[in-house]
């Protein structure tokens, strides 16, 4: 199996602002689309998208509001020497490139730019916002502590955040394929392709939701479910569901908006 691996270890001096260092990591297959799979640990990654076909290039760097946190209680009169700013481990297998903190996991921004044609998974748990723009493929973008922002983006999409808001704006949708947009703790704002066709499950319980999309509700989709399985020495069980379905041009595959603190804004573009 031919396996690249690249680690990048950034150093930053102290009389610099932020420190950075970028690579090209070549792909196995340039003719073909591409995956990339990032997992922080703490740090914001920006991915774009119309890249050169072929390659996707990784940048770390360490912003200067890292810097002054860090700096906090210490005196003025001190100078900082940096002892490795932000380190990745980077591997490339039959297109697919796997980007990760290494081991001093010690915080730094990841800016990748990448084909066109690339499907996403990234996760990001502490310190930045996930922002991706201009990109067609299978999406899937988690965030625990901050925001997740699509721009311009095609293809499906899978979007969630714990504390942050969910903003997608998609040019383009893969038909007949279930989507997904949540969050904890702030909006969901969504837009769509006018001609879209879907069956919206929409939930929020501490906001409203809003739409300029003629939604079709299902009267009858929030009455309680019953199972009784006591015959065969199981339980009875009621679930209440407090989401709302309804559908959009007809309906097509279950788009899920859900968060428990936050609006939910469905954009007709």
């Amino acid at each position: 199996m031919n396996i690249h691996r690249i680690t990048l270890t950034v150093i930053a001096c102290a009389a610099v602002a932020a420190a950075q260092d970028k690579v090209t990591v070549p792909l196995s297959n340039p003719s073909q689309p591409a995956t990339v799979k990032v997992n922080l640990i703490s740090g914001g990654i920006t991915l774009t998208g119309g890249g050169p076909a072929g390659q996707v290039s990784v940048e770390s760097a360490r912003s200067e509001r890292d810097r002054d946190r860090a700096r906090r209680g210490v005196p003025d009169v001190m100078h900082r020497i940096d002892m490795g700013a932000a380190s990745l481990n980077i591997e490339e297998s039959h297109n697919v490139v796997t980007i990760g903190s290494g081991s001093s996991n010690n915080g730094g921004n990841v800016i990748i730019q990448v084909p066109t044609n690339t499907s996403l998974q990234l996760q990001a748990v502490n310190g930045g916002k996930i922002e991706v723009s201009g990109v067609n493929g299978d999406l899937e973008v988690e965030n625990v502590n901050g925001s997740v922002e699509l721009k311009n983006v095609s293809g499906s999409v899978v979007a969630s955040s714990q504390n942050g808001s969910v903003v997608a704006s998609l040019d383009r949708i893969t038909p007949n394929k279930p989507m997904s947009f949540t969050s904890l703790n702030g909006k969901i704002d969504v837009t769509l392709p006018a001609d879209t066709k879907a069956r919206l499950r929409l939930k929020t319980d501490n906001g409203a939701v809003y739409s300029d999309f003629d939604v079709k509700t299902e009267p009858d989709a929030t009455k309680p479910v019953v199972e009784d399985s006591r015959s065969s020495d199981g339980k009875y069980r009621i679930r209440m569901d407090r989401s709302v379905y309804g559908s959009i041009n007809g309906g097509g595959p279950e788009y899920r908006f859900e968060t428990m603190n936050g609006n939910i804004i469905i954009h007709k573009k």
